[in-house]
């Protein structure tokens, strides 16, 4: 819950502290003094737009921060985490911000402020005394506590900090989701959506975990279906290009490439296209060799036989020889293997050859590859082919997945109409009883719910809820949104707000001059929905309404003075005597007498 708020040139107000309780806490003060004071400052630290004008006129920046408790609140401590906000810096953080009050020696306690009318003794000093703010020099940080901040300048310029962290402003919107919700006109016009209408129906019974088992089962089931879609299209497109994949594939089986064999076949041709010259070349070169009485050989075995007598007058000469013999015997090797090659026979005709290369050319075409990447190509169309032809024991799979995760849906979804309809009539039974109390004595409500058995699954179930109202003896029932006024509609919101508290995962609610527009019986029962609502939740309400303001477990004054040429709003909690002199002045204006003061004495204890 809230436990603190400070403010430093926040609109008019110069600096101002506020240590909240539990319970409901009431907001009251003249017209104009600034009440919402309150509700502006936490819409910023939660995240809310800021605007420039927010600045006290001659200030350079304005400065806010809250403190919460946080010591049973999960989500809070898991976006926590999620962020990665430690708490080391916290303590700094928060003696600076200290700091910044206490050293101010220009800071006014809210007490000089009150109306001089005012018993000062009656204004609970466990707010502020000597004009300081009582406790910052004592403001450190518990392991379950959390401090938000937020710094605007008078350029519009925004810092936001969670624990002495910079943050975002959307991380402040998603912590804030947690803490405070306040209630306002949006939540009479939101009444009116049978959407959020589904949603009170579920946080009241608790059917939340009911619920997300239904999106979970819907969401498998969305899956495999989008699955099986996919595949479905998947043999469509393969059906269209079978045929001519098969063929394709059969063409280059014929071919019968592997790795390098293009590059085979292309050498195999090349020599079939030059063989005439091949042959006479290797010919010239054996008859040079070996051929005739003048050949290279017999020429070299003669000169052997020459050196071979001279060779004992110096010793290099049968190196000579040595050199001569290998050239013959690399020659002899030499015409052997020419020998070899002209009587080689190729292993396709040249017919062959021409035909297997035009086809191998001809495929390359087609398939936009290089004739050496056809055997790649021929793997790539085969898994095709299999893949192909395996779709249909995928998608028989499929459909039967689809199957049993549609079944699981409706099994959920009629598990969840079930339960919605039992807790939709006790929280009918119960509103209609509460609503009588507030000055609609005639008023009938209802919750009817339709399930829809032909649309296709969808999340949160096949429930089509409305709420049912009459104001008047002898209408009939219609749905809230045609009938109701909007008098009417936040009675009801607020009603629902009482209703659904105890389950309800904000730990703090606002309710700003939610009263408008009613008064008498009317007022004293919303006082009295907003003080039960205290029981379970922390409720902060600004109003002007005695009635409410004296169901209050404890009450602030907000109030407005001249100071040194200029005007400064302040707040400060009233203590039992402090809060009949403000409901005495609520009752009567600016006139106070002993009538008001017993007026607001018996409208305090009559809780």
């Amino acid at each position: 819950m809230l436990e603190q708020l400070k403010l430093n040139n926040l609109a008019l107000s110069v600096q101002a502290e506020v240590d909240f309780t539990a319970g409901m806490i009431c907001i009251t003060g003249e017209t104009g003094a600034g009440k919402s004071l309150v509700v502006d400052a936490l819409g910023l630290v939660l995240g809310a737009k800021a605007d420039a004008n927010m600045v006290r006129q001659g200030e350079k920046q304005l400065e806010v921060s809250g403190l919460f408790s946080i010591k049973d609140n999960p989500k809070v401590n898991e976006l926590l985490q999620e962020y990665g906000f430690t708490d080391e810096r916290f303590e700094q953080d928060s003696a600076a911000h200290a700091h910044n009050y206490n050293g101010n020696t220009q800071y006014q306690s809210p007490i000089e402020s009150i109306d001089s009318s005012y018993d000062y003794s009656q204004v609970d000093t466990g707010v502020v005394a000597d004009g300081q703010a009582v406790g910052m020099e004592n403001y450190t940080h518990e392991e379950q506590d959390l401090v938000l901040r937020r710094i605007v300048t008078c350029d519009g310029k925004s810092k936001a900090y969670i624990n002495g962290h910079m943050a975002t402003l959307t991380q402040l919107r998603e912590l804030g989701e947690y803490l405070v919700a306040i209630h306002g006109q949006h939540a009479s016009v939101k009444l009116m959506d049978e959407k959020h209408q589904l949603e009170i129906v579920d946080n009241y019974g608790k059917l939340k975990p009911l619920v997300n088992e239904v999106n979970q089962a819907f969401n498998n089931y969305s899956s495999l279906r989008q699955e099986l879609f996919r595949i479905s299209d998947l043999q469509k497109q393969g059906a269209s290009t079978y045929k001519q994949d098969r063929y394709d594939l059969e063409e280059l089986n014929r071919l019968a490439f592997q790795e390098g064999d293009y590059e085979e076949l292309e050498a195999m041709f090349d020599r079939a296209m030059n063989q005439a010259q091949f042959s006479y070349i290797l010919a010239n070169f054996r008859n040079v060799v070996e051929g005739g009485d003048s050949n290279v050989i017999s020429i070299l075995r003669e000169r052997l036989m020459e050196l071979d007598k001279v060779k004992a007058f110096d010793p290099n000469i049968s190196k000579i020889m040595e050199n001569i013999e290998a050239a013959i015997l690399h020659l002899d090797e030499g015409s052997n293997l020419a020998d070899d090659l002209s009587n080689q026979t190729l292993q396709m005709s040249t017919t062959e050859l021409e035909g297997k290369m035009s086809k191998a050319h001809e495929l390359a075409r087609r398939f936009s590859c290089l004739p050496k990447e056809l055997y790649l190509m021929s793997d790539r169309i085969e898994r095709k082919v299999n893949e192909f032809l395996g779709l249909k024991d995928t998608i028989n799979k499929l459909t039967q997945e689809v199957k049993s995760a549609r079944n699981l849906y409706e099994e959920q979804a009629k598990k969840l109409s079930e339960a919605r309809v039992e807790v939709a009539r006790d929280l009918a039974l119960k509103i209609a009883q509460k609503i009588t109390s507030l000055a609609m004595p005639d008023a009938r409500f209802d919750i009817t719910i339709h399930r829809d058995e032909e649309c296709r699954p969808r999340l949160n179930g096949r429930d089509e809820l409305c709420f049912m109202f009459s104001a008047n003896l002898g209408q009939d029932l219609r749905p809230l949104a045609a009938v109701a006024s909007g008098g009417e509609l936040s009675r009801l919101a607020l009603t629902i707000e009482v209703l659904t508290a105890s389950v309800k995962s904000t730990p703090t609610l606002i309710f700003d001059e939610v009263d408008t527009g009613i008064s008498g019986r009317t007022a004293s029962a919303v006082g009295s929905l907003l003080h039960e609502l205290g029981q379970y939740v922390q409720v902060i309400t600004v109003t002007h309404l005695p009635q409410v303001a004296a169901k209050a477990h404890s009450q602030f004054v907000v109030s407005k003075s001249n100071e040194q040429g200029g005007v400064n709003s302040t707040i400060a909690m009233l203590n039992n005597e402090g809060r009949v002199e403000e409901i005495s002045r609520m009752i009567g204006g600016s006139i106070i007498t002993e009538t008001t003061r017993k007026s607001a004495y018996e409208l305090l204890h009559d809780i």
